[in-house]
């Protein structure tokens, strides 16, 4: 069993950036993942500061934008490409301000927005997770449903790979150690309408009924707490430890 790739997404609800190495830390995503969010301006989430659900944010879910958007994540820029349109604006610090008003010359539907900044991340849960998946469970999820075969439908931060399809499911409850670094496994992930999207190009819209139908499931991964600080690397083994 190995780590086979790491992804973070810097802004919720669009294309992630591959790293080949990330620190972790106790309790808390990976480092700067989903740091950033679009959220609609005229919603009022119950809390104006903090962790808020992801329906008060632009996401794939409610339009295909999202994942049209190419999004190529540098150390000092982002780099954005909608059919040709493209912007570059600065990353550290993130010109959101820039960013807004481009996203609403493509879509100005979308209404007023503001760039919502949280440093232990906007995740779907509440508590900061690391999202982790098998790449076989992908593959044997898109020959059951007959749906494409790209792990980026599922957004998780660790592919793994030497590992049968679902055998990741019976490890909730123990102690995984990929690399130096330990995570509890706390539950399966329940999957929600995004999963729709492919992020390559395919908008599947009856892919919840399929799996369910087909795999009797809606699931596909599971969440991770962070129990140390350490660091992940693009290759590293993984050991049940407990």
């Amino acid at each position: 069993m190995k780590l086979q790739s790491i992804t973070r997404y810097p802004l919720k609800g669009f294309a992630g950036e591959r790293l080949n190495k990330s620190p972790t830390q106790r309790f808390q995503t990976l480092q700067g993942d989903r740091q950033y969010a679009l959220q609609y301006a005229e919603r009022n989430p119950p809390a104006q500061a903090g962790w808020r659900p992801k329906k008060f944010f632009v996401q794939s879910v409610q339009t295909d934008l999202c994942s049209q958007i190419k999004v190529d994540w540098t150390l000092e820029n982002v780099h954005f490409d909608y059919q040709g349109n493209e912007l570059a604006i600065d990353r550290n610090p993130f010109d959101g301000d820039t960013l807004i008003e481009w996203i609403r010359s493509l879509n100005p539907d979308l209404g007023q927005l503001t760039l919502e900044t949280l440093t232990t991340g906007f995740t779907d849960e509440r508590e900061a997770y690391v999202s982790l998946l098998n790449r076989s469970t992908i593959t044997a999820i898109a020959k059951a449903t007959d749906t494409s075969d790209h792990p980026e439908r599922y957004r998780g931060n660790l592919l793994i790979d030497g590992v049968d399809p679902f055998e990741e499911l019976s490890w909730v409850g123990r102690t995984l150690q990929i690399g130096h670094a330990t995570f509890e496994v706390v539950e399966p992930i329940v999957r929600c309408r995004a999963t729709e999207c492919d992020w390559h190009g395919t908008r599947t819209a009856d892919f919840l009924d399929r799996l369910d139908r087909q795999l009797d499931s809606d699931v596909c991964g599971l969440f991770l707490r962070s129990l140390d600080n350490s660091e992940i690397v693009e290759g590293d083994q993984l050991i049940m430890v407990s």
